[in-house]
């Protein structure tokens, strides 16, 4: 963490200046020295990444700029994909101009020339640096979409963006092995948006597509799981895949389909029962909600996975006793 609180206010901006340069890429910043400049940068690593939320608040013209002699100086090599949270912005790449908004997502190369400003009030952004050689798209692909304005609100934007403030606000909590996975999963989500934007299947390795199509198929079936015709045949045909094909994309990822919405469905009635404003609801009630049709089989499943009878578990829970064994 690199935080201007305490500095000087005449020593705010050059502070913030060197905490950037020394990054490893460099990048001039500049602005308005004066006492309402303020800054913040958390860095932090996720396996081979490195994810940076910056948060910056002046009420006069601020930015940063990497110029050509800066990338002849140094060149790490490296992608910037930035998330733009808070502020407006005004980004020039090449001869590209954009203005992103929050909600908006740019990718820029360490490569190619950039400059970035916003001119007053506060601004944040989330920053994600993947090696340039991580990202399984041909550097030719990703050009036509350096500097421009990507969506972070619907489809594979909109995931991507999801596990990437989530994974940036729980850094502490992942081992080693977990940071490798989710930066894995960061990156195939990135390459996905690559080729969601340029229209190009062909551009998203086959690896990456699978797993992007197992996080799609997921979020499909946590939004349907009350209705109970939710059945592979119909995943299946809304993701335009065969059904063979969607068995063994769960079986590679050690599970069954059936088994998957099992288990979600079981959790959300566990929810459910623990639910002090749902204690007047009949339990086959809550059962039917999340798909289960049949009370017998929903008894058994429950029983099964958690070691205790759905009312039981529902007694347990009034009395603050969670017993039930996983």
């Amino acid at each position: 963490m690199v935080t201007t609180e305490g500095v000087a206010p005449s020593d705010r901006l050059p502070y913030f200046r060197e905490a950037i340069l020394r990054e490893g890429e460099p990048v001039d910043v500049y602005g308005d020295r004066s006492e309402s400049f303020s800054g913040r940068i958390a860095l932090g690593r996720l396996g081979a990444l490195t994810i940076a939320q910056m948060v910056s608040s002046s009420t006069a013209r601020r930015g940063l700029h990497r110029s050509a002699e800066m990338i002849r100086r140094s060149d790490p090599g490296l992608y910037h994909v930035v998330l733009y949270e808070e502020g407006s912005t005004v980004l020039t790449c090449d001869e590209r101009r954009t203005e992103p908004r929050p909600g908006d997502i740019s990718l820029l190369d360490s490569s190619r020339c950039y400059e970035g400003w916003h001119e007053s009030g506060a601004a944040r952004y989330l920053r994600l640096q993947v090696p340039r050689m991580l990202l399984p798209v041909p550097p030719a692909v990703t050009a036509g979409l350096i500097g421009a304005r990507l969506s972070g609100r619907t489809g594979i934007g909109a995931l991507l963006w999801n596990v990437a403030t989530q994974s940036a606000g729980s850094l502490s909590g992942y081992t080693p092995s977990d940071a490798i996975r989710i930066s894995t999963i960061l990156v195939d989500l990135v390459a996905a948006l690559i080729a969601h934007e340029m229209e190009s299947p062909a551009a998203l390795p086959t690896e990456s597509g699978r797993q992007v199509l197992y996080l799609q198929v997921q979020a499909f079936i946590q939004q349907r799981l009350g209705e109970p015709d939710l059945t592979p045949a119909m995943i299946a045909e809304a993701h335009h895949v065969s059904v063979r094909t969607l068995h063994r994309l769960f079986e590679s990822n050690g599970c069954t389909v059936a088994k998957w919405i099992q288990t979600r469905r079981l959790d959300r009635c566990r929810h459910d029962l623990a639910d002090p404003a749902l204690v007047d609801r009949p339990i086959h009630a809550i059962a039917a909600r999340w798909g289960f049709t049949v009370q017998p089989h929903f008894s058994r499943a429950f029983q099964s996975a958690y070691g205790i009878s759905p009312s039981e578990y529902r007694r347990a829970s009034s009395r603050s006793e969670f017993l039930y064994r996983r």
